[in-house]
Order: C-alpha cells, then structure tokens, then sequence
C-alpha cells in the first residue's frame, strides 16, 4: 500500500497544471491557499522582486530541480521564494523538514538541504530530526493546506503574473520555465492577492 501511495505521489509530481486565471474556482483556491501558506511558519529565501510561494517535500527531486534554477534570479534580486514545508514523499520527509524548521535559520538550512540533495537516492542534504510537538503541527497544517488547494504535487507554486489579482496556482514546473513564469510577475500578498509589479 505504502508503495502504491508513493508511485501516485511521484505521478501527481510529475504532472504539470496551470490554474486558468479566468476559472473563478481556481482563482479562489489560488487566493485560499495563499493566505493559507502566509500565515503557517514558513521562510523567505532571497530579499529582492517578486514574491512566489512554493510548497516543497525537502526529499522532492523536481524541488531541487526548482532551487536550482531560482539560485540565480534570487542572487540577482530577481525573485523571492517563500517556502512552505510538507513532508510526505519518503518516510523520513518529516524529520528532514523538521529539521530544518527547528534550525536557527530555517533559510540556511534549506540551501543546505538542497546543496547536498542526493539526486541518486532523491533526499536532501540536510539532517533529519525529532519534530516538536509545534513543527509536527506545522507540517501536517501545511500538508493539509496542500490538500485542499486540490492536489497534493511539489512543488506548488503559486505565483502572481502580470495583470492578475489573484495567484496563479502551478503544479510542478517544467525545467528551464521559471524564468519566463517569473519574468512580469508580481508578488504574492498575506490577503491572497497579487500586489502590483
């Protein structure tokens, strides 16, 4: 069963969709889910341009893919990533997670996290610990946020484009797509919105 579970999740990974900014349903979820992931314990990595937020499994390969390809554009001042933690796609997702919520900086430990991602074995680099009662509330908050913005997939992202007032909602990202998804975009807001770019 566990097996099966796991081969869904990496099936539901995979799969790219994009929230049609004229469906009503998904600019709802997109707006829900937004407010939703600022207001849980979360980091900023990167203090320059448009806010995104993404969802992440620190085991999760096409996260790393993510990181990755956002390093650059957030060096440069380009971009900003607020990430929000789940942990469900290896048995030790939480304890990799956790750790990395309960570290001094939670934004240091997550590029460690990536920077010693072993795509081989799909986990991250950074090491796993016990959660506090807080961080296990957290990460199943989090999860169940996920839930409900349709589709358990990391990354999510949501994501403000230009034009929009409410997020984008994007599951799993092509490689090499971020820079154009990023291009115009504006920043995710607390109140679900898109502030103006």
């Amino acid at each position: 069963m566990k097996r099966l579970l796991l081969l869904l999740a990496s099936l539901l990974i995979a799969e790219v969709a994009l929230a049609q900014p004229g469906n009503a349903a998904d600019a709802a979820a997109g707006a829900k889910l937004a407010r939703q992931a600022l207001q849980t314990k979360g980091f900023t990595v990167g203090t320059a341009g448009p806010l995104i937020v993404a969802f992440e499994d620190p085991n999760c390969r096409f996260c790393n893919q993510l990181s990755k390809e956002s390093a650059p554009l957030i060096a440069a001042g380009k971009l900003r990533v607020h990430v929000v933690l789940v942990a469900f796609l290896k048995p030790d997702s939480e304890g990799r997670a956790a750790g990395i919520l309960q570290s001094a900086d939670p934004a240091a430990a997550w590029e460690k996290n990536e920077a010693g991602f072993n795509e081989l074995a799909e986990e991250g680099g950074y090491p796993v610990a016990q959660p506090s009662f807080e961080t296990d509330r957290t990460l199943r908050t989090n999860l169940d946020n996920l839930k409900a913005g349709g589709q358990v997939a990391t990354p999510t992202l949501l994501v403000c484009k230009k034009g929009q007032s409410t997020p984008s909602l994007l599951r799993g990202i092509d490689k090499g797509q971020l820079a154009t998804v990023v291009a115009g975009a504006a920043s995710v807001t607390a109140a679900g919105g898109c502030a103006a770019p």
